[in-house]
């Protein structure tokens, strides 16, 4: 059942199939959270991050194959999946990379504080 759920998820957060030549028109307006996986990824990602960000200050969740903008993933240094990378008007503002093991060392909270930190804006 927590399988079927977390596909339902995976499915729900999935707006367009993104790739190298449409990647800059999909993230350029507003905070756009990407998550980036494989086909041989060990792991995936814990759900519970993606719920706690979801509709957060207006962010969208946006999956991406690496396989479909391996020119994305080159630049970002992305090695390993999943990995998750914070955008805004399209601008890069985070990215927090998988271990060998798959592991993303972020929480809900740490993405969520990055997004404040958006709009927190200069106050100089």
């Amino acid at each position: 059942m927590r399988y079927f759920i977390g596909l339902l998820f995976f499915l729900s957060t999935i707006i367009a199939q993104v790739t190298d030549k449409n990647f800059k028109d999909e993230t350029g307006d507003g905070v756009s959270v990407i998550v980036f996986t494989s086909e041989w990824q060990e792991q995936d990602l814990d759900e519970d991050i993606l719920k706690g960000v979801k509709g957060y200050q207006d962010a969208r969740i946006i999956t991406v194959k690496s396989e479909d903008a391996k020119k994305v993933a080159k630049k970002l240094r992305l090695r390993n999946f999943p990995s998750i990378a914070l955008f805004h008007d399209g601008s890069k503002q985070e990215v927090w990379k998988g271990d060998m093991d798959g592991e993303v060392d972020c929480s809900a909270s740490d993405i969520k504080k990055a997004i404040d930190e958006i709009f927190a804006g200069d106050v100089f």
